[in-house]
């Protein structure tokens, strides 16, 4: 909890009915201002991964510069293919106006709370009566000598650490946390280190750091194999690899091997839709173990649903096998009593059911 106190640095003109307080971000107590701000003049803070990965496909559509693209441009962009569900988190702002501060550098740019700005940028566009609950914001302003590492740590709070409610979406936790590992690597020069700098800041240890370089890499393949059919269909695969990374992080998880031919063919069922949820998704790593149904997938017109139903015949023995293994541990343990209570008719009727489980 923030407390009063004094500050040996001023807060800044733009901030009113300001207090110094403290605030906590991870581990480390930070020197703040609270107070209030009008939303005009608040800056995006580009280098946030979940406005930035918009920025390569604004800078295409506009065909300008990214350092001449305007932050009305981005909003705009971002308002109009409906991105990071703002109209959801605007109606929630309009009763009640924006809850959690955002937090702001001493020049007034934004450090958290990109969706809470563009959820008010959004409101001042659409609304025709203007009201302090969307035009005003309570903010933290945090000190002009403020360090990278804090800023950091803002971010790890914010975005990373599982008590928070609004975390980054799970392609943009991946992309920060391997430039913050290579950040940090190009300045110690010590991989340990660095993945230890990123487990200490963002609550990521290294094995989950590796799995997401191995995740991304495979996304960016799938777009360089879908790019062939043109400009239009990279960019869906773009928005697709990011929205679906689950898809490919599963795949890594559950197959035993991801080899150059399983990724294409896993590609070739996503970009002919075949492949359509986290379920079939597991089922293909599953039908890649049973040799025949690979090689119908290896097909050029190869059929998901085929290869599925041809995998779940060649499993039917095993199951049937397995449930025949636990009704016979369950028969075993029963007492005594019980299986003398058994009647020689459904003994009868057992030892059927159980032939037949085994020609299945």
């Amino acid at each position: 909890m923030a407390k009063k106190g004094r500050h040996d640095w001023k807060a800044p003109s733009w901030l009113k009915e300001s207090i110094a307080s403290t605030a906590w971000f991870h581990d480390k107590k930070v020197e703040v201002y609270e107070g209030t701000t009008e939303i005009n003049g608040i800056s995006l803070w580009r280098e946030n991964y979940r406005t930035m990965l918009d920025l390569d496909h604004i800078q295409q559509i506009l065909k300008k510069d990214l350092r001449k693209i305007t932050d009305d441009e981005i909003i705009e962009h971002i308002l109009l293919h409906d991105l990071h569900k703002i109209p959801d988190l605007a109606k929630s702002i309009k009763l009640d106006g924006v809850r959690v501060p955002l937090i702001l550098s001493y020049g007034k740019k934004l450090i958290d709370g990109n969706r809470r700005l563009l959820a008010c940028r959004y409101l001042m566009k659409k609304e025709k009566d203007h009201t302090e609950k969307f035009t005003v914001s309570i903010v933290k302003c945090l000190s002009p000598r403020v360090s990278k590492e804090i800023k950091l740590k803002i971010i790890a709070e914010m975005n990373f650490l599982p008590q928070h409610k609004e975390e980054w979406p799970r392609y943009v936790r991946a992309q920060f946390a391997l430039q913050e590992y290579e950040n940090f690597l190009r300045t110690s020069k010590n991989e340990k280190e660095a993945y230890k700098h990123v487990n200490y800041f963002l609550d990521i240890p290294p094995a989950d750091l590796k799995r997401f370089r191995e995740v991304l890499k495979m996304i960016e393949e799938y777009v360089k194999f879908v790019e062939r059919a043109g400009k239009k269909k990279r960019q869906d695969a773009e928005i697709f690899g990011r929205s679906k990374f689950h898809f490919f992080e599963e795949l890594h998880n559950k197959a035993d091997v991801i080899d150059k031919p399983v990724k294409k063919m896993f590609f070739r069922y996503l970009s002919d839709q075949q492949i359509t949820s986290m379920t079939k998704v597991r089922e293909f790593a599953a039908i890649l173990r049973y040799a025949p149904a690979r090689k119908h997938l290896e097909k050029q017109n190869g059929s998901f649903e085929l290869a599925k139903s041809m995998y779940a015949e060649s499993a039917s023995p095993k199951k049937a096998l397995a449930r025949i293994k636990r009704f016979c541990a369950w028969i075993e343990n029963l007492s005594r009593v019980e299986k003398n209570s058994i009647s020689v008719d459904l003994k009868k009727r057992l030892s059927k059911a159980v032939q037949k489980l085994l020609k299945k």
